[in-house]
């Protein structure tokens, strides 16, 4: 997979194989999961969330903060889509000229490797070692709430 070059990389080893990992990742819920409680995605019912992101069109969510607190719309757009093995995001929001999300699944012995490698351009670059900052912790965060549900 090919984008902008990764600004950070967060790795975590999974006791859970491949097929179960995707099957969470690839799902809203499981998304809202990782994301909760700091942030939620609504997804019209009956999206496929992945499936529908990555057949070209960007798929318009809304994105809830704390406490369900409206924080406006995500247009996830996916640019490439490997069934059970990864992604990559290249999504123009605000703050960012564009973000980039790239997540890939590896098996490991009984369980699994998953890898996000996040990268953004935008104007304020002397932003860049706050945003570093937030986005690892965010990412940290993510990769925690996988380790408690999936276990080590």
């Amino acid at each position: 997979m090919t984008g902008i070059s990764p600004q950070i990389t967060v790795r975590t080893r999974l006791g859970v194989g491949t097929a179960d990992l995707w099957g969470s990742v690839a799902s809203a819920e499981g998304v809202n999961y990782e994301m909760g409680p700091w942030l939620r995605f609504i997804v019209p019912e009956g999206i496929d969330l992945l499936g529908r992101a990555a057949s070209g069109p960007v798929l318009d969510l809304k994105i809830r903060g704390p406490f369900g607190l409206p924080l406006g719309h995500y247009p996830l757009q996916l640019k490439q889509l490997e069934q059970g093995r990864g992604f990559l995001e290249q999504t123009r929001m605000l703050p960012f000229l564009l973000w980039q999300h790239e997540r890939t699944i590896e098996p490991d012995g009984e369980g699994s490797v998953i890898t996000d490698r996040l990268g953004w351009c935008w104007r304020p670059a002397f932003l860049d070692p706050l945003a570093k900052v937030g986005v690892r912790a965010f990412f940290r965060h993510r990769h925690r709430r996988l380790r408690s549900r999936f276990g080590p």
